[in-house]
């Protein structure tokens, strides 16, 4: 009796890892990103309409992924707009990828915090995992012609010499 509830705890146990080995991304796999091709999808905007990552092909690309709760997402704002400022004129874009639930609580938030880039929310945080994010904010720089060429995890000075050389280097 007592081999038999060893045995029936040991497989409940190996489902039960197997299973949420299965259900949960590798955080690590993020670096695996690195040279590949930016996975395309489309969110809404906050206006509603639909935006595809594809709608900026032939562009560099700054995809951030924040949310209105995270203050080092806060904190990198300004530096967002005064990067996207700075190259208002060249072939590059922001897109900030909001993981928020509720699209009115972003709405409010780009109230108090007007930003100069594309917004999008993705409430089910689909595309997040689609890139392997699990902290917040995590940014891509993507090329051109869409591969995605560097990652940055946690807040950056967007401003800083070296970032300005990466993206210089792309257009």
């Amino acid at each position: 009796m007592r081999q038999q509830v060893i045995r029936t705890t040991a497989i409940v146990i190996f489902f039960l890892l197997t299973l949420s080995a299965k259900g949960f991304a590798n955080p690590w796999a993020i670096d695996e990103m690195i040279g590949r091709e930016a996975s395309p999808f489309t969110l809404k905007d906050l206006k509603g309409q639909e935006v595809s990552l594809m709608d900026f092909r032939g562009k560099v690309i700054l995809l951030n992924f924040w949310a209105t709760w995270c203050p080092p997402c806060i904190s990198e704002i300004p530096k967002l707009n005064n990067l996207r400022k700075t190259y208002a004129e060249k072939n590059f874009e922001i897109v900030a990828v909001s993981t928020d639930r509720s699209l009115s609580t972003v709405k409010k938030f780009i109230k108090k915090h007007p930003v100069s880039f594309v917004v999008l929310h993705d409430s089910s945080i689909k595309v997040s995992r689609k890139y392997n994010v699990f902290s917040i904010p995590t940014t891509f720089l993507i090329d051109k012609k869409g591969k995605i060429v560097e990652k940055f995890l946690g807040e950056y000075d967007w401003n800083s010499p070296e970032i300005r050389k990466k993206i210089d280097e792309l257009l």
